[in-house]
């Protein structure tokens, strides 16, 4: 093979090299991504306090993401994202996941008995500094329907890497359930 072929390929394989790097920089959005996961996520709480909830039951209905801040996977940062997996699956299995925690048998839509209480959630505001939901509740028998809104804040970033920055993700995560399901009003709807 001559030597303009040779460097002729090399330029042409270096070229196609740094178009496709160039490309997938402009359409990832740029910055770091923070992975988040709900088979990462591990409610860090003690259910004590709440033992009312203990054996009893709901239905995990439709969680959906009216922010337009947000992407389908993402939600926005400083400088970064935190996503992964779809955003409305991840805060699903993450209330999953506390719930089951508390002692809270959780059912899928169509799973459920008759007249159990059952869940929506709306993602209004899901950024780095907090999150803000809108949380409907079809109470139990007996018991009004519920439709509040629901804020929590971030705690301060003291740490920038990116593993703080995922269990910081996952401590917002666990402040936001707990602030739903510590609120009398929501306790009234769900509880028979």
């Amino acid at each position: 093979m001559s030597t303009i072929k040779a460097l002729a390929m090399k330029t042409g394989t270096g070229f196609g090299l740094l178009a496709g790097v160039a490309l997938l920089a402009l359409t990832s959005g740029c910055g770091t991504t923070i992975g988040i996961t709900s088979d990462h996520y591990l409610p860090q709480f003690d259910p004590a306090p709440l033992a009312s909830y203990r054996g009893r039951a709901i239905v995990l209905r439709n969680f959906e993401n009216v922010d337009n801040n947000t992407s389908f996977y993402k939600y926005p940062g400083a400088g970064r994202h935190y996503g992964g997996p779809v955003l409305t699956s991840y805060f699903w299995y993450c209330f999953k996941a506390a719930f089951t925690q508390l002692g809270v048998n959780v059912f899928e839509e169509g799973m459920g008995q008759p007249g159990m209480p059952a869940m929506d959630v709306k993602l209004v505001k899901i950024d780095e500094a907090g999150f803000t939901v809108q949380v409907g509740v079809m109470g139990a028998p007996g018991q009004p329907p519920l439709s509040k809104s629901y804020s929590i804040a971030g705690p301060p970033i003291t740490d920038p890497q990116a593993p703080a920055l995922e269990q910081r993700a996952y401590q917002m995560m666990t402040a936001l359930f707990w602030a739903v399901v510590s609120d009398p009003e929501f306790q009234a709807a769900v509880m028979r």
